[in-house]
C-alpha cells in the first residue's frame, strides 16, 4: 500500500473455490477491502460470501463479468480464475495499469512467456503456490541440493484432492525446477513422471515424481534426497485452502509498492525492501 493509503482495494478475478476463500479472508480485514469480483454470474455460493460482509460493505462490492469495470474499482487484482482466461486478464491489467497477483495453476509456457512480457510494464507476482511455507521449502531444497551434490537421487511426492486435474501439481513442478536449477540441469530433460508410478529405478540425475489423488487433501509435498547410505526428506502439508488465500493477500500488500517486474513468493520473504 502507498504511504497515504489506509486501505488496499482488491479485485478478485474468479469466483471458484480459491476466489471465495479470498473473499472469506477479507471479510474481517481492516487493511484490505474487497472492491470487486470478476464472475460470470452471481451464483448462490457467491451470494453466500457476500452475506459475510456488513450490509454497507457488501453493497459497495462490484460483481461483474466486465473485467475493465472490475479493475477500475480496485488498486490491485488477484487472479485465481482459469488458465484460458490468463491472456484476457493480462491484456486488461496492462490497459488499466494495475498490479496483478497470479495464483492460477496449470499455466503453459506460452502463458508464462506472456506474463514475463507484461511484467516489464506493471508489477506481477506469479507463483504456482501462494503458501509461505512452500516458499521456504523451495529455498531449503535449493540449499540441500547444492550442499549434498550429485551423489544423491531425487524424488518429489505429492498428494492432492480427487478433483485436481493437473499432475504433477504446479507446486511439485516448481520444486522440481528449483532442484534442477540448483544442479545446473535442464529440468525438462531430467523430469520423469509416469502416471501409473515409476516402474524402473531413476537414471543418474533424473528427478522422479510420484502423484496421488485422494479425498479432499488440499496439498502435501515431499522432496526426498537419498544415497546408498542416507535419506533426507523435506515435507510441507496444509490443512485447508485458507493458507493460500492468506499468502495471496500478503503478496498483494507487498506487490502494491513494487516497481514493474516479475516476482515470486520467495521475493516477498527473502528480498530486502528498497
Amino acid at each position: 500500500m502507498g504511504k497515504d493509503q489506509e486501505t488496499l482495494n482488491i479485485a478478485v478475478l474468479g469466483a471458484g473455490r480459491m476466489g471465495q476463500e479470498l473473499m472469506r479472508a477479507m471479510a474481517d480485514n481492516d487493511e484490505l477491502r474487497l472492491a470487486a469480483v470478476w464472475a460470470r454470474k452471481k451464483s448462490p455460493a457467491l451470494q453466500q460470501r457476500m452475506a459475510e460482509f456488513s450490509g454497507a460493505a457488501a453493497g459497495e462490492i462490484e460483481i461483474s463479468n466486465d473485467l475493465a469495470s472490475v479493475l477500475d474499482a480496485a488498486d490491485i487484482a488477484i487472479d485465481f480464475s482459469l488458465p484460458e482466461a490468463t491472456h484476457k486478464v493480462l491484456d486488461a491489467v496492462l490497459a488499466a495499469a494495475k498490479p496483478l497477483v497470479i495464483g492460477v495453476s496449470g499455466l503453459d509456457r506460452a502463458a508464462v512467456d506472456e506474463i514475463e512480457v507484461v511484467a516489464r510494464t506493471i508489477p506481477i507476482l506469479y507463483d504456482r503456490n501462494m503458501s509461505l511455507g512452500i516458499a521456504v521449502l523451495d529455498s531449503l531444497v535449493r540449499q540441500a541440493v547444492a550442499s549434498l551434490g550429485a551423489g544423491f537421487e531425487a524424488e518429489i511426492h505429492e498428494t492432492h484432492h480427487k478433483h485436481k486435474l493437473d499432475a504433477p501439481s504446479g507446486t511439485a513442478l516448481k520444486l522440481g525446477a528449483s532442484l534442477a536449477e540448483a544442479r545446473n540441469q535442464d529440468f525438462e530433460s531430467v523430469k520423469r513422471y509416469e502416471p501409473a508410478g515409476l516402474k524402473r529405478p531413476l537414471a543418474p540425475g533424473e528427478i522422479g515424481f510420484e502423484v496421488s489423488r485422494e479425498g479432499e487433501v488440499p496439498g502435501e509435498h515431499t522432496v526426498i534426497l537419498y544415497s546408498e547410505s542416507e535419506r533426507l526428506e523435506l515435507k510441507h502439508a496444509v490443512s485447508g485452502r485458507r493458507v493460500f488465500a492468506d499468502g495471496a493477500l500478503r503478496a498483494a500488500q507487498w506487490l502494491s509498492n513494487r516497481p514493474p517486474g516479475l516476482y515470486a513468493m520467495r521475493d516477498l520473504l527473502f528480498q530486502a525492501d528498497t
